[in-house]
């Protein structure tokens, strides 16, 4: 799993402890069986699950900011809503560098599980995992600090710039809660088969994030109504509050108090952590910056179709989060069958994750390319679009419908390969099929070809296409040379174990 084993291997009774108590979280027990294909979607079901409900509670975060900042006014939407999407994408681009925690420790519990020898105990793990992401902090609040610096040089109005500073500089009291605290349990709770925790307090969050908006903007029970503000302070508050809590019960939850007790930050560990999230955050954000460039060309073509391109992408958005979820959920089952030495129980959980998505994606895309109407009028229901728009959002729907099958099996295989251990490939990958594929082909049909934002539609799913096929080839050969390495490592195990009984 790891290119460095810091010492000798490491007991395993921590890790175990991890797993023992909640064997209906894991799924599998020591020497248990369970490793058929149902038992495989059984257990991603099991871990996707939760994570798809906590992801969409969190989206619907930004709907409701949206919809209460809307009753300020255009200016107040147009401000808040920036601001909120430049904090909110920043933070979660440095998010990503912690990516690697889960995996070691979805490994590392695996290994124990099953009597092997346990790289990195859970708990070096979790205190490196905290060290990473308060070195990532730092560099994160710098950036968010002068974000009204960066809205000038993009030319924004001066009302932008000066409030949308105020605002972010609000938000920026809740970086580290959300950076370090609530980042850290994403990836924790899952590895250690407590993600459960995950959906009982994002509900939470977004229930809570909603009433203190509408409290403090609108000034209810008797507080001075705080208008745009009252919404980044409410944001703030919430942080802290949703991060306090799930300290709370993670320390009463035994599989993960276990790991809580910080100890010495061991450099061996840390090195790992960074070569598993560099590269990890940096294909998040060559992602995220593919759909940023994107909408921003969208603007450019005109209000119509910058509004059909955001009816496509909000839907897609939306239906991406079982995607994510099946991602994220093969990314710890695969780590956990490799720190086990089983690595075709792995390639059978990557296979399965694949059918899931693929039931998923082309159930959704089927409603999407038939009735693409009915769902453009969902948006729509309050005013009625322009006949142009409306015909563009169609077509885009329809688009989005093929998307998002590549866009889904993508996830699956790059949360597999970093299941793996293997992330400098796909992040390659990434940045060359979203910049040739994705914005290249996309500009040139949208403003050469004159296909409009269509055309930037059918770049992104080229280029999704493009990655799609791209990590499946990679996916196939790094497990065939992980299981023939591993058949080689036991071939040898066993000879020597037939040799001293000689």
């Amino acid at each position: 799993m790891t290119s460095d084993k810091d010492s000798s291997p490491q007991p395993v009774s921590a890790l175990s402890e991890t797993a023992t108590p909640e064997p209906s979280a894991t799924g599998l027990q020591p020497g248990r069986a369970g490793t058929g294909f149902a038992a495989h979607a059984a257990a991603l079901v099991r871990v996707g699950l939760p994570l798809a409900l906590s992801q969409l509670s969190e989206m619907s975060m930004g709907v409701t900011d949206t919809a209460l900042l809307g009753g300020l006014g255009v200016e107040a939407l147009a401000v808040g809503g920036l601001s909120n999407n430049f904090f909110m994408t920043t933070m979660v681009i440095f998010q990503c560098v912690l990516g690697g925690v889960g995996v070691l420790l979805a490994h590392s519990r695996g290994a124990a599980d099953h009597g092997k020898d346990v790289l990195h105990d859970g708990r070096s793990v979790l205190s490196a995992g905290l060290a990473l992401a308060l070195m990532a902090f730092v560099p994160c609040f710098i950036l968010l600090l002068f974000a009204g610096k960066l809205f000038a040089c993009l030319h924004e109005p001066a009302t932008v710039v000066t409030q949308g500073t105020k605002f972010i500089h609000i938000l920026l009291l809740s970086l580290l809660p959300d950076l370090t605290l609530i980042g850290l349990c994403r990836v924790t709770l899952p590895a250690l088969g407590a993600q459960r925790i995950l959906l009982w307090t994002m509900p939470a969050m977004a229930i809570c994030n909603g009433l203190l908006n509408a409290t403090l903007i609108q000034g209810w029970f008797g507080l001075p109504p705080l208008g745009l503000y009252g919404s980044a302070l409410a944001t703030t508050i919430t942080g802290w509050t949703i991060g306090i809590v799930l300290v709370g019960l993670c320390w009463l939850w035994p599989s993960v108090r276990a790991v809580m007790a910080l100890v010495r930050v061991r450099w061996p560990v840390l090195k790992e952590l960074l070569r598993l999230g560099l590269p990890m955050m940096a294909s998040a954000a060559s992602e995220i910056l593919l759909f940023q460039i994107t909408t921003l060309q969208a603007g450019e073509l005109g209000t119509q179709s910058l509004a059909a391109h955001q009816v496509a992408l909000q839907t897609a958005s939306l239906l991406f989060m079982v995607c994510l979820a099946i991602g994220q959920a093969a990314n710890i089952r695969v780590a956990y069958w490799r720190g086990a030495g089983k690595m075709v129980q792995a390639g059978r959980t990557a296979v399965t994750a694949l059918a899931l998505v693929l039931v998923w994606t082309c159930l959704t895309g089927l409603i999407l390319f038939i009735m693409p109407q009915a769902v453009a009028r969902l948006y729509f229901w309050g005013n009625a679009a322009s006949s142009p728009t409306f015909a563009v959002a169609v077509s885009l729907l329809r688009i989005a419908g093929i998307f998002q099958i590549v866009d889904g099996l993508q996830t699956v295989c790059g949360g597999a390969l970093r299941g793996c251990g293997d992330v400098n490939g796909p992040m390659l990958i990434g940045i060359g099929t979203y910049g040739v594929g994705g914005i290249g082909l996309g500009t040139w049909l949208a403003f050469h070809c004159h296909y409009g934002v269509r055309g930037l539609w059918i770049g992104l799913a080229v280029g999704l296409g493009l990655t799609s096929i791209a990590l499946a080839i990679r996916l196939w050969r790094v497990f065939k040379r992980l299981i023939r390495e591993e058949a080689v490592h036991d071939a040898r195990e066993l000879a020597e174990r037939q040799a001293r009984a000689a």
